[in-house]
């Protein structure tokens, strides 16, 4: 009788670096993202965003009242009615119209939003595109998805709230964080108004009502008492502690 003893030594080895290799694939991954998270707050650190507005501009009044005036973004964000370049910012171009929303990056223009219609989804793309890292803004604006069990807030059991990553709007608490098995994180009740929805004939898309960026899905097989799960992107997720608040 043939010996099978060598073949099956080699199968146990080749199982054995093929499991390292999946654990150092799916850690990778954790870790390229949460390295992400780390460089966009860094990045955020240098910006600061300033809106150029005029007394009796009725659109910079609107604006006001639908954004600046509730403004929960880590970028810091200031009002004025001087349009001329400074030593702290320089402007790329004059403003011709208000509001004009600029962007600076160490003191220098790097983007500008120009008049504002009431579209408040429209500003915060903007905001978003320019913020967002690249697999972020794959996941807010078309609808993409992370891979499972690669999100770095799956495991995070941290007592506080989750948030839009571009408006800073709450979106869950973490007490209704659960542990599901799907890969992602998932909650079974949602922030009062913070969620919109998109029934596309399959799945239930999950939208945040202030930004109106991709979320995830949300399906009829969560716990009690609401029997839903919300099945989110950690990428689309920021959270903020309760002793940060």
């Amino acid at each position: 009788m043939k010996n099978t003893k060598p073949y099956a030594s080699m199968q146990k080895i080749i199982l054995f670096f093929a499991l390292i290799c999946f654990s150092f694939y799916v850690l990778t991954g954790d870790n390229k993202l949460s390295d992400s998270h780390i460089a966009d707050e860094h990045l955020h650190k240098s910006l600061k965003l300033v809106v150029f507005e005029s007394e009796t501009c009725g659109a910079c009044k609107s604006f006001k009242k639908d954004v600046s005036n509730d403004w929960k973004s880590n970028i810091t964000l200031q009002n004025t009615f001087d349009f001329a370049s400074t030593q702290d910012q320089e402007l790329l171009k004059e403003i011709w119209a208000t509001p004009t929303i600029v962007m600076f990056k160490d003191g220098r223009e790097v983007s500008r939003y120009t008049g504002y219609d009431g579209n408040q989804h429209a500003f915060w793309k903007w905001f978003g595109m320019e913020i967002l890292t690249p697999e972020q803004k794959k996941i807010a604006f078309e609808s993409g998805t992370e891979r499972a069990f690669t999100g770095s807030l799956l495991d995070n059991d941290a007592t506080g709230y989750y948030v839009d990553p571009i408006t800073g709007d709450k979106l869950f608490r973490s007490d209704t964080k659960f542990t599901s098995g799907t890969g992602w994180p998932s909650f079974f009740d949602p922030m009062p108004g913070a969620l919109t929805f998109k029934d596309d004939g399959r799945r239930i898309e999950v939208l945040s009502a202030s930004s109106g960026i991709h979320l995830g899905h949300v399906f009829n097989d969560g716990p009690p008492p609401s029997g839903k799960r919300y099945c989110i992107n950690s990428a689309v997720l920021k959270f903020v502690a309760d002793e940060s608040i």
